[in-house]
């Protein structure tokens, strides 16, 4: 409202006129206002108090210049003392104040209502929230828990396989290497016979012969095995399908509630719109 300058009060006219009727539409001092009160027929004015008082807000009756005083029920409408007489004589009549005092009631308890439901809302809004939330986290951890079930089982698979591969390894070369002493000693024994050989080159021929007779007994005696093939080791790669892959875990499952608008008395309702995990085995 816009700052008036002092003024005096219209009864008197010797005090400050602080308290504005709005059924008068005139300024009271404090002692004239309390008077007024107490006239049967203006117990129930209403004032405005403060020097921001600002006279040019009160409303009056368009057609007879004079303050409402009556609310009209059938019309809906604030009527003056002339109006109710003239155009509503029949109809349901309340003071205006009363009316007004029980309107600002009703609005502030159903305004108060809307502020309990509406809390009510953000308060489920919340607990949801975090108990989506602590099932996401809960079907998170499911999932890991069962990865790394899976991934150990791999591991172990796979260092069973790698153990099982050595352990024929070493036998196949061990029986490898056995055929290989055999051969080097036989590689050597020939190289010392062919030595033996050279230094004959002297000896007689009687002598020679029979030595030479010897050593065709000792070469002959050399029988080398026939070697067996190289061992053979491979792997065939078998890749699963994402089918197969599928069946090692649970089934993940999403369930999304059905958000409901309805309008109904020109309000609008929203229902809660929510999604929920299941994780099953």
């Amino acid at each position: 409202m816009a700052q008036a300058a002092a003024s005096p009060c219209e009864i008197c006219t010797g005090g400050t006129g602080e308290h504005y009727c709005q059924q008068c539409g005139q300024l009271f001092c404090i002692r004239c206002k309390l008077s007024h009160l107490r006239a049967m027929s203006c117990k129930n004015h209403t004032f405005v108090s403060g020097r921001d008082i600002n006279q040019e807000e009160t409303v009056l009756c368009t057609e007879h210049n004079e303050s409402f005083l009556f609310y009209c029920q059938d019309c809906d409408t604030p009527v003056c003392r002339i109006c109710s007489v003239e155009k509503h004589s029949r109809h349901l009549m309340t003071d205006l104040t009363k009316s007004t005092v029980q309107l600002r009631s009703e609005l502030s308890k159903n305004i108060d209502a809307k502020i309990t439901t509406t809390k009510l809302g953000l308060n489920k809004i919340e607990k949801e929230t975090k108990a989506y939330r602590e099932e996401v986290e809960a079907v998170i951890k499911t999932i890991t828990d069962e990865g790394n079930y899976w991934k150990n089982l791999i591991d172990k698979k796979v260092e069973a396989l790698i153990k099982l591969v050595r352990v024929k390894e070493q036998k196949r070369i061990q029986n490898i290497l056995t055929y290989r002493e055999v051969y080097k000693e036989a590689v050597e024994n020939c190289q010392t016979m062919q030595k033996n050989i050279k230094t004959m080159e002297t000896t007689t021929d009687f002598l020679l012969l029979k030595k030479l007779k010897q050593l065709k007994t000792d070469v002959d005696q050399i029988v080398l095995k026939e070697i067996p093939d190289a061992p053979i080791v491979s792997y065939r790669h078998k890749k699963p399908s994402d089918t197969e892959i599928d069946k090692l875990f649970g089934e993940l499952q999403f369930r999304d509630s059905k958000a409901i608008i309805e309008e109904t008395d020109n309000q609008k309702v929203l229902g809660n719109n929510c999604d929920v995990f299941i994780f099953t085995k």
